[in-house]
This record gives structure tokens, C-alpha cells and sequence, in this order.
């Protein structure tokens, strides 16, 4: 179906929407069977990942006639509009219902589940049943909606589209940068690895303003040092006169040069995370997100705190500023109590809902008795404690991963996840269970 030939990625989906469209156009083969079309399909995820994209192709590939209904009237009107669209679809059938970012039908985010507008589309669908009419819907936020809204007999099919990662991420970025004349080193895995978990959207508009930095510039193609400064602007937010200036290079042996302690702090994440799970690192930047002193470090969708094996890893990673700049500098950072946060909120979480010191410590969420949580607190301090002595064993026993990253963030101001892995390459990793 040439419909989908505009959807890059996203096999596993655009086979489930091909299906239905299948279903939509030759319902006569499915009722031979003895199978009844679905009455509606609901796509939902972030904003950016090409929902709208998806419907339209479904409606196409159908071959019906479609009917929009957005929210693009006062209230009042709204759901006269409503009401409209499915009576004009009902006198069409078959036809399709295409209800665009139906979670903004009401005012704000916050559910609204009597809301009439959301009512209004219940009934309408409820009438509509048996008059060919399909109901397509898209959403940002599925969880502001009322559930009777989408239970299966108003919305049969509910499909999750995700923010691209891996090789869809891959795939989408080579389309944007095969769009694009005289690209240099600016290669589609190593951008699809920096991007990986934002908005298709959001990939389209790096790659084009890394292109508007390079015609700036007049430079004759568009490099990776254009792409890495437009992804620290656009998705980052870090501030364009903090990218164009030219900062001293810091003594990296000096403990009282904030920028040191930032390389250093960063390094430390990177580090046990690369150590735990190589190739997990994909951007380390010695720039902070709102222009002041700091860095970040981002990971791999493998990386996002999914399962105790993960959450365990995640502890480390994430105290692994702290080992690295007590044992390279005896020190603690100021800049590290966000971490030390995070690493205290991962083990509570361990403790009293994965039970990983005891079902005994289980928290039930509402009686829990000032004894229980007394013994928890004490327990998640323990926890934290065995965490960060295997988080300083990893610093220790890889220093020369952890200076070879320091030392070239110092000189880069940012690294990939190609930097990173040469890194890791040229040195010795003693890897260290958890």
C-alpha cells in the first residue's frame, strides 16, 4: 500500500494499520468469515511521532470518505459539530469518523471524564454501530480521557506510537539528512543514537537547523560539529552564545576549577554506565541546559530505569558523580545532590515495592505504621550505602576509562556515543557485578 510509503519506520504499527485498512476496503472478503469490521482504532503517544501522518494514511488506503472533526470552535458550537460530523458520516457510509487530538476537545489536561464533548462522542459512536462508519481517533495524552471512552466497543484497536528509537530512530534520520545537499561526516546512526527517544518532529527540525547553522557559517557542507551544536540548542536548551563562545580549555588537575568538576562529574556517569552496560551512553555535554555551570549525560532506551536489573544499574549510574569526584579530587560536589537524590528515590522504590531487602518491607501504600517506615528509611540507607561502595569499586578499577572521558569533554565540550565508544576502546575495562 503506497499509503504508508511516507511512514519511515515503525514496521511492527504500519502492519497493524495496513490490516485494518485492508478490513476498511474489502470488508465483503471478512464477512465470509464470519468477521466483524472494528469499530474504531485510537492511535496515542507524544506529540511529534506522526500520528495525524498514520491516520491519514489509513483513511487513504481505505478508500472512504473521511470526515474531520477538530476542536477548532467554542464549546457551545463544538458539540454541534460533533454531532454533525457522525450524522454526515452515518448518511455517507461507509466512511470514516476522524477525530483529530480528541484529548483536547475539553479545556486543559487534567480528565475530564463528563466533560460533554467527551459524552457527546459517546453517544455518537453508540448511534453509529451498524452504519459502516469507522472511527479514527488521535491522542497525546490517553489517560485524560474517560475509559468508557475507549473500551473495546467504541475503540477496538488502541495502538501505542512511541517516540522513534533505535533503528526506526536510524531510519527516520537517514530520511531528513538524505534530504539535505553536501553532508559531510553527519552519518544517520551515530545522529539516530544522539536522538534516540525524541519526537520524529523534533529529529526534522535538528537536522534542518544544524543545515541553517552550516549556511550561516557559508560552510560548503553540513557537518557533525553543526548538527551536535543545533541538538544542544533545539532539544537541550542550551543557550546559542554559550555554544558560539570559545571557553578555556580547564587544568584537570586543579579541584578548584568548576569547569574540572564538571568533566569530572559527567565522566563519572558515563563511566559506570559504559562499565555496566557498554554502549549505553549517548551524549555527554559539559553544557548545561540553561547556560549556567554543569553538564548532563543521556542514555539508551535500555537505560531508562525499566526492571530491577535496571533500577539497580540506574542507582550506580547515577551516584557515579559522586564516586568519581571524592576518589579523583576527595571531594563532593555541591552540583551533586540532585544525583544523590535520584539514587535515594531509586532504592526507596526497590525497597518498598520490589521488595529487594525483604517482602517484610513492603510498602502497602496506605496504613503503612511509623515502625515500617522507620525500618525501610533505615534499609533504603543501608542499600545505598552497599550501592555506592560498588559505584566507587567501578571508578577505582576503571580510572583510565574515567580520565580518557574527562580529558575529552574538556577538549570537545560534548561527546556522542561514537566518541564515547572510541573510548572505551582504547582502554582497559575490568567490568564489576552489582
Amino acid at each position: 500500500m503506497k499509503e504508508f510509503d511516507k511512514i519511515i519506520g515503525y514496521e511492527t504499527i504500519k502492519k497493524e494499520l495496513m490490516q485494518i485498512s485492508d478490513v476498511l476496503k474489502n470488508g465483503e472478503e471478512y464477512k465470509k468469515l464470519g468477521v466483524k469490521s472494528p469499530t474504531g482504532l485510537l492511535l496515542y503517544g507524544p506529540p511529534g511521532v506522526g500520528k495525524t501522518l498514520m491516520a491519514n494514511a489509513v483513511i487513504k488506503a481505505s478508500g472512504r470518505r473521511a470526515f474531520l472533526c477538530r476542536k477548532d470552535k467554542p464549546n457551545g458550537d463544538f458539540i454541534k459539530a460533533i454531532k454533525k460530523t457522525f450524522r454526515d458520516a452515518a448518511e455517507a457510509a461507509p466512511s470514516v469518523v476522524f477525530l483529530d487530538d480528541m484529548d483536547k476537545f475539553t479545556n486543559g489536561d487534567d480528565r475530564h471524564p463528563d466533560a460533554e464533548e467527551y459524552v457527546t462522542v459517546q453517544s455518537c459512536i453508540d448511534e453509529i454501530k451498524g452504519k459502516e462508519v469507522f472511527v479514527l481517533a488521535t491522542v497525546n495524552n490517553i489517560r485524560v480521557l474517560p475509559r468508557s471512552l475507549y473500551r473495546a466497543g467504541r475503540f477496538d484497536r488502541k495502538i501505542e506510537v512511541s517516540n522513534p528509537r533505535g533503528k526506526d530512530a536510524e531510519l527516520i534520520c537517514a530520511h531528513y539528512i538524505g534530504q539535505k545537499k553536501f553532508v559531510g561526516d553527519m552519518d544517520a546512526e551515530s545522529v539516530g543514537r544522539v536522538m534516540e527517544g525524541h519526537s520524529c518532529a523534533e529529529l526534522e527540525t535538528v537536522i534542518n537547523e544544524a543545515g541553517l547553522y552550516a549556511g550561516f557559517e557559508r560552510s560548503d557542507e553540513i557537518t557533525k560539529d553543526h548538527f551536535m551544536k543545533a541538538c544542544l540548542h533545539t532539544v537541550y536548551d542550551v543557550p546559542n552564545e554559550v555554544l558560539n563562545g570559545t571557553p578555556e580549555k580547564p587544568d584537570l588537575t586543579d579541584r578548584e576549577d568548576q569547569r574540572t568538576l564538571v568533566a569530572y562529574h559527567e565522566a563519572g556517569h558515563a563511566t559506570v554506565a559504559e562499565v555496566l552496560n557498554p554502549g549505553s551512553v549517548t551524549l555527554v555535554s559539559a553544557y548545561s541546559r540553561d547556560g549556567g555551570t554543569g553538564g548532563f549525560t543521556s542514555y539508551c532506551s535500555g537505560m531508562t530505569g525499566r526492571g530491577i536489573a535496571e533500577n539497580c544499574a540506574h542507582v550506580c549510574r547515577s551516584l557515579g558523580s559522586v564516586a568519581a569526584l571524592e576518589q579523583k579530587f576527595g571531594v563532593i560536589e555541591s552540583g551533586t545532590d540532585s544525583d544523590l537524590d535520584m539514587g535515594f528515590k531509586t532504592v526507596w522504590d526497590l525497597v518498598t515495592n520490589n521488595c529487594s531487602s525483604g517482602l517484610i518491607l513492603h510498602s502497602n501504600g496506605y496504613d503503612d505504621s511509623e515502625e515500617l517506615k522507620a525500618n525501610q528509611e533505615r534499609a533504603v540507607a543501608a542499600e545505598v550505602e552497599r550501592y555506592y561502595k560498588k559505584t566507587k569499586e567501578i571508578i577505582a578499577v576503571n580510572h583510565e576509562l574515567l580520565d580518557a572521558i574527562a580529558f575529552a569533554l574538556s577538549e570537545k565540550g560534548v561527546l556522542t556515543a561514537e566518541d564515547i565508544a572510541n573510548i572505551r576502546n582504547s582502554c582497559a575495562i575490568v567490568p564489576v557485578k552489582i
